[in-house]
């Protein structure tokens, strides 16, 4: 990989596409002299906090041939919890410059520190070598053998996955990087394409049967399984090679069919444990560690059962949430579900299915969650106490379940409403929401004729914009804002959030009316990153 900025000789190839533009290793070499400029002076603990792929690459290079330790976050709220003394990589403005003559440098003292939140919400550091990542990307190429083609990815290179699949193996195995980021699949019109993404975005392509424009040649997916389901369906349009692996780990495993086992990489090693696996392989800093899943193993394959550190102790019991989960997924009214603890008690987070919601309707809340229970105590002694109701269960960008959403949504002092369905385009989104009659702030707001109070009409548009759009509007940020018709317990309507240059929109409708309207007032809010 670094010869190609030692010498001339790979200077015409391209490296980098845009939609409407080209770079070459030239252009990039010379982009990344500038950049590396910029960062020479600054200490030696450097993070980069990019959305934007293409600056994310001559940032990162950049930090390499400035023989920087770079840490990866790919939330800045996540910035906190880094411990050492630091500057934050913000400058984008490179230009080309005629010197290229880059440093030598150690690929084993190189240091890449990526912030996962492993089975907590409070963010850990992995640490990598630019040895280890050259090493996996070197491996992954003389196994997979995909060439001649372009990477194009939904996740962030901030994370290893994305790092290792859309940076790493491109650059080691020749291959061309698209840098836009890929958020909707119907937008996909990339020739001879490497899709990197995640369950999450996949699960979403079969829910809709979105169809792409140009089939990817072939998709790469890692973070959690994929569905059989959703495999099966992709296989009908693409090529897709699940991978097994954790930030800790790198690669350990991968399988191409929905049906097989999952087939260790030539280069690792694995012992299997009653609660754990220790895992040997060149792409681990230290060279070997432990990770908390629960497997079967015949040889050079293997089957993932789950993970151990998802088993808690409630009233003197061991409980495991994922048994929980498979458990409830088959009741006809559950699609899918998640289960964690909080406050010392089984908290359930679900996505209904159509009949589910149906019964939600016609029943109310109480009763649902009364059946589930039901259910559930066909097979455990405890069962959930908290439950709530969304569309999709919430997913970081990297496609990890967000326990941190997840805890907010249960530690808010008001009911969370059901969230029905969904659409999404651009920087719009449009809700489904069942406010139902048993939603604690109906009580005590004209007990004898129970409306949605306007403040938590309020609130809840701003609660969801900042989750979708990952802001922080705050209290007193109100501007236009306009109460046209009540709305009434069980009532379903729409919440329309749009966010403009400075300011986000939204509306309370239905089919007949609209409820309420305003705006957040966000000055500096949606600041773009400067671009090349």
């Amino acid at each position: 990989m670094l010869k190609k900025f030692y010498t001339s000789a790979f200077d015409n190839e391209i490296l980098l596409l845009t939609d409407d533009s080209c770079y070459s290793y030239k252009t990039v070499k010379s982009l990344i002299i500038s950049a590396i400029e910029i960062i020479q002076n600054k200490k030696q603990n450097i993070v980069i906090s990019e959305d934007n792929n293409l600056n994310f690459i001559i940032k990162f290079m950049a930090c390499i041939f400035a023989h920087k330790n770079i840490y990866l976050v790919s939330d800045r709220k996540k910035i906190k919890d880094i411990e050492v003394d630091f500057d934050l990589f913000d400058e984008c403005n490179f230009y080309e410059i005629k010197k290229t003559d880059f440093p030598q440098i150690d690929t084993r003292k190189i240091i890449i520190n990526f912030l996962t939140s492993g089975s907590t919400a409070k963010a850990k550091i992995i640490s990598k070598s630019l040895y280890n990542l050259i090493k996996e990307a070197e491996d992954l190429g003389t196994e997979l053998k995909l060439k001649d083609l372009t990477a194009a990815s939904t996740t962030t290179m901030c994370h290893l996955f994305g790092m290792t699949f859309h940076l790493m193996y491109p650059l080691v195995n020749s291959l061309k990087i698209y840098t836009p980021s890929i958020l909707y699949a119907d937008k996909l019109k990339v020739e001879n394409l490497i899709l990197v993404s995640t369950p999450a975005f996949l699960n979403t392509i079969e829910k809709y049967k979105t169809d792409f424009p140009i089939a990817p040649k072939y998709i790469i997916t890692a973070g959690s399984k994929l569905n059989d389901t959703v495999f099966e369906y992709l296989e009908n349009k693409t090529n897709i090679i699940e991978i097994y692996g954790s930030t800790e780990t790198g690669v350990i495993a991968h399988k191409e069919h929905f049906n097989e086992r999952l087939n260790l990489f030539k280069n690792v090693e694995i012992k299997v444990n009653e609660d754990n696996i220790e895992v040997q392989s060149p792409y681990i800093y230290e060279g070997k560690t432990v990770i908390n899943d629960k497997a079967e193993t015949d040889g050079r394959s293997l089957i993932i059962k789950n993970r151990t550190d998802r088993i808690f102790k409630i009233q003197d019991k061991r409980i495991s949430a994922e048994e929980i989960e498979n458990n409830l997924k088959e009741h006809e009214f559950i699609n899918e579900c998640y289960i964690t603890q909080n406050a010392q008690k089984l908290a359930c987070i679900c996505v209904l299915s159509k009949s589910g919601q149906n019964f939600l309707i016609e029943n109310g809340m109480l009763k649902l969650t009364k059946y589930l229970k039901n259910h559930i105590k066909n097979y455990s002694e405890i069962f959930p106490q908290k439950w709530k109701f969304i569309d999709i269960i919430p997913r970081t960008q990297t496609g990890k379940i967000n326990k941190e959403l997840i805890n907010h949504i249960f530690n808010l002092n008001l009911s969370f409403p059901v969230i029905l369905n969904r659409n999404e385009i651009e920087n719009k989104i449009e809700y489904e929401i069942l406010f139902y009659k048993s939603c604690n702030f109906f009580n005590g707001h004209f007990p004898e004729f129970k409306i949605l109070p306007g403040i938590v009409q309020l609130y809840f548009a701003k609660e969801f914009a900042n989750i979708h759009f990952n802001l922080e509007l705050g209290q007193g940020q109100w501007k236009k804002i306009k109460f046209s018709n009540i709305i009434l317990p069980d009532s379903i309507v729409k919440l329309n959030i749009e966010k403009k240059e400075k300011y986000v929109e939204y509306k309370f409708f239905d089919d007949s009316k609209i409820y309420s309207s305003g705006m957040f007032m966000g000055e500096n809010v949606f600041k773009e990153l400067q671009c090349i």
